[in-house]
């Protein structure tokens, strides 16, 4: 399960990344660092729930 959600959050992170770069519009722009911060809100609750099942 931890495998899949932070595969889940690796190709968000890597589709906000690529289209962050390649945008010209402000608002796509916006909704791509959007992705990137989502992606990295799953990477921490995933993280925080691994460690309180593991104690």
């Amino acid at each position: 399960m931890l495998e899949h959600v932070l595969v889940l959050s690796a190709y968000l992170f890597s589709i906000g990344i690529y289209g962050l770069i390649t945008s010209r519009n402000m608002v796509r722009a916006l909704m791509c660092l959007e992705l990137i911060l989502n992606a990295i809100n799953i990477n921490l609750v995933t993280f925080l729930t691994f460690l309180i099942i593991a104690n």
